[in-house]
């Protein structure tokens, strides 16, 4: 295995713009098709019953990484996991910015290399150590306390690391020697989810924090060609557990998104975090948005038919039709973003079991030229001195709500856009991103050059200064304090005070459209897209790429 690392360090020099440092991970010997980060699914907050408990947590995390994190994340291992057509995953440790795992995938029956087209980290392996009594400290590292999957074909694979880290040491009797090799995998799950097509998508549920007994019950869906999405619960965490999982005992859920007659495929399913778990969302060349509750899984709650898009001077797209490419729900669950084949992105809200459009993010907002590959909701994470600026209220940091402005689109234009949803279509709980962005305001452009070899980024001013930080956190508290004056004397009066009070309220400067805050010229047609946390000490804050080359580029955000 190829573990060698290279690493390219392209740091904008000017000040004044938005300072975005590329590096570059190589390993693979083919296009990397897909990406999973370790803290996908443990960047959630509890419930709201546990935020007195977590908010000491997050305190203390703040304290000396200067941003309040709304997960665990900074409490688990930073790791990023890769699929390639070289019929590999590889499981890389950002700290060291290398390759530890090569999981081979199994050949298929005519003895070809198959594609990796999805990857996924089981969340609740993340939290523990099975092994920690009982081998060397070699064992005990981070990257090998979890259990991936991967999917190839119709076929769906596991791999414990901690067993494989466990074995190679105890075979091999060393104290320091672990085979970076995993030739077979630990499960084979093909048989249970009766794939009848190509597997797309992996998705997990998001894990409960108020139940452990719920983390046991985790579903893993798998959307394929043949428009259905097929789903296990009950997916096994440990290789010990496989002889006894209820996944090997029970039928698939299976929801079909498509219609047979229409041919069309399912591109797409995620699940929707924090609401509850067995609900998600389909989407396919068919193009139609579905939701369900997986507990009823004859047919969607609810249905959105996306029609081709209305802009006039979009020429270039009216020959693609708007198939969902991608599907990304926000931090708090509240939002739905959909990535559409004519170069455009649709955001939605969720209320209770349907789906109501909010806008559509066209070339008329600065949006793609083209097909739309990919969409993330990044959830960063927010400083604690915007926080404390705009006092945007604990309980909305905890819920991921400050959050749901932020979205980034990948298109296959080669361009990767960073977008502002605005206030007019998210609501007044949002934090404006610009105040994460250093205090960026204006739009912005970041090309790659054959000069610099890095980013040279041309941008239109700064208007959000330190200085102008400072004295917004001064007019709220002397607002703040006006308020609490007015509230004694109504007492005094006899008058009935208000339900609420301004630090209740995050600030917002004005109503504001969905815009582009600045967009980096990767270059390259783009396959997936991941985001780690600000907390991450390796990559913080940072957009992942995988594209048609054989790299994964790694974009970490000012």
């Amino acid at each position: 295995m190829n573990t060698t690392r290279s690493v390219e360090n392209d740091i904008i020099s000017n000040s004044k713009t938005p300072k975005v440092q590329k590096q570059t991970l190589r390993g693979h010997r083919k296009q990397v098709l897909c990406l999973a980060h370790s803290s996908e699914r443990l960047s959630r907050c509890p419930p709201a019953k546990r935020i007195d408990e977590q908010a000491k947590i997050h305190s203390s995390c703040a304290s000396t990484t200067g941003y309040i994190d709304n997960s665990e994340a900074c409490h688990n291992p930073t790791l990023l996991l890769s699929g390639s057509e070289d019929g590999t995953a590889r499981l890389w440790d950002l700290r060291m910015k290398r390759a530890s795992y090569c999981m081979m995938i199994p050949r298929d029956k005519r003895g070809g290399v198959p594609e990796v087209t999805s990857v996924a980290f089981h969340p609740c392996a993340l939290q523990g150590n099975e092994y920690e009594d009982k081998g060397p400290d070699a064992i005990l590292g981070n990257s090998q306390n979890c259990t991936i999957y991967v999917c190839t074909n119709r076929s769906v694979y596991g791999y414990d690391l901690r067993h494989h880290s466990f074995a190679s040491v105890k075979s091999e009797n060393a104290k320091t020697t672990v085979n970076p090799i995993v030739k077979s995998p630990h499960f084979d799950l093909s048989s249970f989810f009766e794939c009848t097509d190509e597997i797309n998508q992996l998705s997990f549920s998001f894990p409960r924090y108020d139940s452990v007994e719920s983390n046991n019950k985790l579903f893993l869906s798998a959307a394929d060609d043949s428009g259905e999405v097929h789903i296990l619960q009950c997916v096994p965490e440990k290789y010990t557990e496989m002889a006894n999982s209820n996944c090997t005992q029970s039928k698939p859920r299976i929801l079909y998104h498509a219609d047979p007659e229409s041919y069309a495929i399912t591109s797409c399913a995620v699940f929707r975090p924090r609401n509850n778990e067995t609900i998600m969302a389909s989407g396919g060349t068919d193009c139609m948005i579905k939701l369900w509750d997986i507990n009823r899984p004859k047919k969607p709650t609810y249905s959105v038919q996306v029609k081709p898009g209305t802009q006039s001077e979009n020429t270039t797209q009216l020959c693609n039709p708007p198939y969902i490419h991608s599907l990304s729900w926000s931090p708090s669950g509240r939002l739905l973003a959909a990535g559409v084949g004519d170069g455009s992105c649709i955001v939605l809200r969720g209320e209770g079991k349907r789906l109501v459009e909010l806008g559509r993010l066209g070339s008329d907002a600065g949006g793609h030229g083209s097909a739309v590959a990919a969409v993330c909701f990044p959830g960063f994470g927010l400083k604690k001195s915007v926080i404390d600026c705009l006092n945007v209220p604990s309980k909305s940091v905890l819920n991921g709500e400050a959050e749901d402005r932020l979205m980034i689109s990948a298109g296959n234009d080669g361009n990767l856009l960073i977008w502002d949803l605005g206030r007019d279509m998210v609501g007044d709980g949002a934090v404006d991103p610009a105040m994460i962005f250093n205090g960026l305001s204006s739009p912005s452009k970041a090309t790659n050059t054959d000069e610099s070899k890095g980013l040279d980024i041309d941008t239109v001013g700064l208007e959000k200064s330190s200085n102008e930080m400072e004295s917004l956190r001064i007019s709220t508290q002397n607002r703040n304090k006006r308020k609490k004056s007015s509230k004694g004397k109504n007492n005094r009066k006899g008058h009935s005070t208000p339900s609420f009070e301004i630090d209740d309220i995050p600030i917002d400067f004005a109503p504001s459209s969905p815009k582009v805050l600045f967009h980096i010229a990767h270059g390259q047609k783009p396959n997936w897209i991941t985001c780690s946390r600000s907390s991450d000490k390796s990559f913080p804050s940072s957009l992942f790429v995988a594209d048609t080359t054989c790299d994964i580029s790694v974009y970490t955000l000012p």
